[in-house]
């Protein structure tokens, strides 16, 4: 780490001393930012798992080749990376977004952070070569639709949607946690997507229900980059969460003597924590990168909720890196957890095939085909509004879709997933078979 540390300066540092004029271009002086941001911070996640280390082998010395395992070592490794890829993008992807129109003269031997910044003109020169115009401080969303009868039926219809969506998640939870017979590794992540889908949910809904109720659909510029944070915090957890849930299917099916002992406890929280981190990750650069954009003209959001599409569209600044960012990591997304369970999939119906076993045909596609229908519709809807380029959406195909996988698909997980499983219909009839015997008594 230190040799990739201390190149990403030294080389230029030296160049320079021996020149007069010490020039470095745009794209250099970003790139340097990035790298020495990457390193110094994945150096000072390194100490402290150094640290750890060094207090297992003095602490635990007979615990300490099997607590600082190799895969252990990787672990940690990986946590240095990616904490320091985050910071640096962040950090560099918002300097990028400013405007640089005045003195050129960074105060320091390399490209940091503060001496950019102070640089930076974007409040001022910008503005005032865009004739005066004020940054806008609140939003309007369009909603769904003006007509105030229409209205109504939409708040009593996405108000009993999102009551089915927290009774029969909630209600998941509960059933999981009480009945022992359901705490395996399936109920175990069927509980997340349960948990998962009440925050998601709870992203959007509440704010839709009340603007439907108002005549100014009014949303603050922070409520409204923090609804946007939280709903691709959520989507893309869930996202991988869907992926992660097609790898245990594999598992349970195609080797099931080893499924406890693969899927164990540690390997769930870890699968689970992998989705959270890829949510996060996705969430701030997108959030970021269109927080850092001038909105100057029109604030009418032409959707029910902020999303990055309909955001966009409003900026008055160059939306080139928001759309590429929005490709590469929404298409990596995408690509990837479609890739998993299609793999996944492959094999259990490979398997499925060669067992001979109606019986065991039945219950295996019957947890398949509930899951693959879910995936169809979160996916789809996903990929039909990202997929495209922000110049072709269309905002009332998109407010459509987006009901779907935003309103609608929480309140089918638990019913989709669960309901049509044995095991839990005979637990839900067990919990009601007590509520009924202690009401009679």
């Amino acid at each position: 780490l230190d040799i990739c540390y201390s190149p990403s300066i030294t080389p230029k540092f030296l160049s320079n001393l021996l020149k007069e004029k010490k020039i470095i271009s745009y794209g250099g002086c970003f790139t340097q930012l990035y790298f020495y941001a990457l390193f110094s911070t994945t150096e000072c996640y390194l100490l402290a798992g150094m640290a750890y280390d060094r207090y297992v082998a003095i602490c635990n010395p007979l615990l300490y080749s099997i607590t600082m395992s190799p895969r252990k070592c990787v672990q940690l490794i990986a946590i240095s990376y990616i904490a320091g890829i985050i910071n640096a993008l962040v950090h560099t992807m918002a300097a990028t977004r400013l405007s640089f129109y005045g003195p050129n003269i960074i105060k320091n031997f390399y490209c940091e952070g503060p001496p950019l910044f102070a640089l930076s003109c974007s409040d001022i020169m910008y503005y005032d070569s865009m004739g005066n115009c004020t940054q806008v401080t609140e939003f309007i969303l369009t909603g769904l639709t003006d007509d105030p009868q229409v209205q109504l039926i939409l708040f009593g219809t996405f108000l009993a949607v999102y009551a089915i969506t927290l009774v029969g998640n909630v209600g998941m939870i509960v059933l999981i946690r009480i009945n022992p017979q359901l705490h395996t590794p399936m109920y175990f992540f069927i509980t997340n997507l349960s948990f998962l889908d009440i925050c998601y949910s709870s992203s959007v809904t509440p704010k839709l229900l009340s603007n439907l109720l108002k005549e100014n659909k009014v949303i603050s510029f922070v409520g409204c980059f923090t609804q946007l944070y939280f709903y691709g915090l959520f989507g893309t957890t869930e996202c991988y969460l869907l992926a992660v849930m097609a790898y245990d299917r594999y598992v349970a099916i195609c080797n099931p003597l080893l499924y406890l002992i693969t899927m164990s406890p540690k390997k769930r929280v870890q699968l689970i924590a992998f989705s959270y981190i890829a949510g996060i990750i996705n969430a701030l650069v997108h959030t970021t990168a269109a927080s850092q954009l001038s909105y100057c003209g029109t604030n009418i959001i032409k959707h029910f909720y902020c999303e990055v599409p309909p955001i966009l569209a409003l900026a008055c600044s160059n939306i080139s890196l928001n759309d590429l960012l929005m490709f590469l990591f929404v298409g990596f997304s995408v690509i990837t957890t479609s890739l998993i369970i299609l793999t996944s999939y492959t094999y259990i119906l490979v398997t499925i095939l060669k067992d001979h076993s109606a019986k065991s045909h039945q219950k295996a596609l019957s947890t398949c085909t509930s899951h693959l229908m879910v995936i169809g519709i979160f996916y789809g809807c996903c990929s039909f509004i990202y997929a495209r380029p922000s110049s072709r959406q269309s905002h009332r195909l998109d407010q459509v879709a987006s009901v779907f996988y935003v309103v609608v698909t929480p309140m089918l997980n638990p019913l989709i997933y669960s309901l049509r499983n044995q095991e839990v219909r005979t637990a839900i009839r067990k919990a009601l078979g007590k509520k009924a015997v202690s009401l009679c008594s």
